[in-house]
């Protein structure tokens, strides 16, 4: 893959999460891992405890209670909301980053990857084997190409095709030499991600890796499908690709099944908005 020096530059400029989530990460996926040892790893970064501490406050206003500790602030929020709570406040400067243009806005591409994000998650909760964080930052990170391609000056005309073609990712590849998935590959791999995760990120649309040995991709692709759908309407449209249907196989789901975990993510994506004030506070 030939790619400009602008591209490259891209790239490389976007920058990885702070060694703090990467740590938190790491934690929730020891079994039987302890809580104080997730609170001891969140209190070494001072200015990310203040802002836990001040989004919880936040959406406790008017009970009268305010929360002073860390350990309170899991008590209120529970430990897989902190873990949330900490991977959308790192990942957010990225987005707010992101230029507004016909190739994407940085809310809309905020809100969809937040919603992937949890979908990602809820069907985890359905998967033996999946890690539910790690479902998590595969959705968040999904769309991370599309933050480095946003800063790549190209036509306009190029930009409204990578937006709104019926093939998107063929209009990217005319517009930017390769498309967001390519992409957010190589900002996985700049970030020395774990081999599993850069392929998921990379190849969550390829036939080949979605129905592959590892979940994870077939998970992500669903995800970012339903993402990209209404609430009302059917999850994966009315007639799924038949790639969706393979996915759907390979991870022994349903069509009822998806339908409630877009249901129960919606939910989250409610209280994560309250929560995080999420278009005035995180996206500007």
């Amino acid at each position: 893959m030939q790619l400009t020096a602008e591209v490259e530059r891209a790239i490389r400029s976007v920058k990885p999460l702070p060694q703090v989530a990467q740590r938190v990460l790491q934690v929730v996926q020891e079994p039987d891992f302890a809580i104080d040892r997730l609170v001891d790893v969140v209190r070494t970064e001072p200015t990310l405890v203040a802002r836990v501490l001040r989004l919880c406050n936040s959406a406790r206003h008017g009970l009268g209670v305010q929360i002073t500790s860390l350990t309170a602030a899991v008590a209120y929020v529970g430990t897989r909301n902190l873990v949330q709570l900490v991977l959308v406040s790192c990942s957010a400067e990225w987005f707010q980053g992101v230029r507004s243009s016909a190739y994407t806005s940085p809310l809309e591409l905020w809100q969809h990857s937040l919603t992937c994000a949890l979908l990602c998650q809820e069907l985890a909760e359905r998967l033996p084997g999946v890690d539910r964080a790690t479902a998590f930052t595969a959705g968040i990170l999904h769309d991370i190409g599309k933050v480095a391609l946003a800063q790549v000056d190209v036509d306009a005309a190029l930009l409204r095709d990578a937006a709104r073609d019926v093939d998107p990712r063929s209009a990217e590849r005319r517009a930017f030499g390769l498309d967001h998935a390519a992409a957010a590959g190589l900002v996985g791999a700049a970030w020395q991600l774990p081999a599993t995760l850069i392929a998921t990120l990379r190849d969550h649309h390829d036939p080949e890796v979605v129905l592959g040995d590892d979940p994870l991709p077939a998970l992500l692709h669903l995800a970012d499908r339903m993402a990209l759908r209404g609430a009302d309407e059917p999850p994966l449209g009315a007639s799924p690709s038949e790639l969706d249907r393979a996915a759907l196989a390979q991870l022994d789901l349903d069509l009822d099944t998806l339908t409630l975990a877009r249901a129960r993510a919606i939910e989250e994506l409610t209280k994560a908005s309250e929560l995080l004030n999420l278009a005035a506070q995180h996206v500007r």
